[in-house]
């Protein structure tokens, strides 16, 4: 990228790979601490912490009413907190107007002026900021090229399609270099492959640029491959926050194994001693702190963490084969009316017709336990 248009040069870097990048390239540290908001006798958040490191991406998951988008909204300084602070390289700016924030704010719905062409809404928070026109154009006609629309610089919104005008609301966002990029599902309103697209370039931009990000989504495919982070959010809590391998792989709760990916229940017997017995199995309990009591209680496993096999009089029939590519889910119904499903290599789907007879097992690591529904 050029020079900082603002004439701070020393705020310009120069990347290890020669691009030079700007303003947010060293990143920001944004705290949040111990954020409480109440409507009414809605509690949208419940003391909620997350520290993220300069130029991270964190991403804020959950389902509808969760509380993520009231965080989001805190921090861009729409929403104030009722207790809890927000500290950006170490000051709190819980008071400070949102205008003065210096944070850039992508929406659902784009937001763009729709009597402006493409390179005036990129250019309008220059415009705001006093930049001088040629200056100001000049950086904007850069974010258009970093988002692959130079071409329709001179177009209208409503002569760009919905991935075009969230690109030119993500340039516009960019323009003005801020020290925090807030993203508030800025996909959700496009279609599959455009979402897939635009969040590649989304993800390649903020490495690039280095800027503090906070995305707040309900998809959980966006969160886990575009986020450093992804934290996981329920009924105002934070239920865990780590990178999206280990939230897979190592939920730190129920709640968090059913979001995140596809969860089986099994029906087991819970032991005082730190194990459960499940499909025959006795294996080690992960999460011993669980509020859950000694007797009937559910294991949780993922299903490429169940092992199968062909064998006669098993404790499972296979019910349905879903072909997804190099795997195949293989549905079998348990004892019990119980249906599990299990992932396969598809070239060792073939002899798994429905009606086959088959031994569902537990893997031998620890596994999460709930409550028997």
């Amino acid at each position: 990228m050029t020079a900082n248009i603002t004439g701070n040069t020393a705020r310009d870097a120069t990347a290890a790979d020669g691009t030079r990048q700007t303003a947010g390239t060293r990143g920001t540290s944004v705290v949040l601490h111990d954020l409480s908001r109440a409507f009414g006798a809605t509690k949208a958040l419940d003391g909620l912490s997350i520290d993220m490191a300069p130029g991270e991406l964190v991403a804020l998951l959950g389902p509808s009413g969760c509380g993520k988008t009231t965080a989001l909204r805190i921090v861009a300084g729409f929403e104030i907190a009722d207790t809890g602070s927000v500290l950006v390289d170490g000051k709190d700016i819980s008071s400070v107007p949102a205008a003065k924030r210096d944070m850039g704010m992508v929406f659902q719905s784009y937001s763009l002026f729709p009597n402006m062409t493409a390179l005036d809404n990129v250019a309008f928070g220059l415009r705001m900021r006093k930049i001088g026109t040629g200056d100001r154009r000049k950086r904007a006609n850069e974010l258009l090229e970093m988002v692959g629309l130079a071409p329709q610089a001179k177009q209208y919104p409503h002569q760009l399609s919905g991935g075009q005008q969230q690109r030119v609301a993500l340039a516009r966002a960019l323009a003005i270099e801020p020290r925090v990029l807030l993203l508030d599902e800025p996909l959700s309103a496009l279609d599959a492959k455009v979402r897939l697209q635009l969040r590649e370039q989304i993800r390649t931009l903020q490495q690039r640029l280095g800027t503090t990000t906070l995305f707040v989504t309900h998809d959980q495919e966006e969160a886990l491959s575009m986020a450093d982070r992804v934290g996981v959010m329920s009924h105002g809590k934070l239920e865990q926050i780590a990178a999206p391998d280990e939230l897979y792989d190592k939920p730190a709760t129920a709640f968090v194994a059913e979001f995140v990916g596809i969860m089986n229940r099994v029906p087991g017997e819970l032991h005082s001693g730190g194990t459960v017995t499940a499909l025959d199995k006795t294996v080690p309990v992960m999460n011993q702190d669980a509020d859950v009591s000694p007797g009937p209680a559910d294991v949780l496993v993922r299903p490429e963490g169940l092992t199968m096999a062909v064998i006669e009089n098993g404790n499972g029939i296979v019910a349905t084969r879903t072909f997804l590519g190099s795997v195949t889910r293989v549905g079998v119904l348990l004892s019990g009316d119980v249906t599990v499903q299990v992932d396969k290599p598809s070239t060792d789907a073939a002899a798994l017709a429905p009606g086959t007879s088959v031994q569902v097992t537990l893997p031998p690591e620890p596994v999460l336990v709930a409550p028997r529904r």
